[in-house]
């Protein structure tokens, strides 16, 4: 949908905010680009807020059917 943003320590991937499937749930993709070539979606409830992808912390801030804020903990 929009841009990626590249996360050290996420096991050499990105993630990308892939929108909301309903009113009441959002989607973030794990792109895995360094020594595979992958990606999938994880599911969250609109009201999650604090959430690990792949091992890194992610807070969410704010998120609405076209943008997601998120505050992405270094490591």
């Amino acid at each position: 949908m929009g841009d990626d943003y590249r996360v050290p320590g996420l096991l050499q991937g990105r993630i990308a905010y892939a929108g909301m499937p309903n009113p009441g749930t959002f989607s973030l993709v794990h792109k895995r680009d360094v020594g595979a070539d992958y990606a999938y979606n994880l599911f969250y409830s609109i009201d999650a807020r604090d959430i690990a992808v792949a091992g890194v912390q992610v807070r969410v801030e704010s998120v609405t059917p076209d943008v997601i804020t998120l505050q992405v903990g270094r490591g």
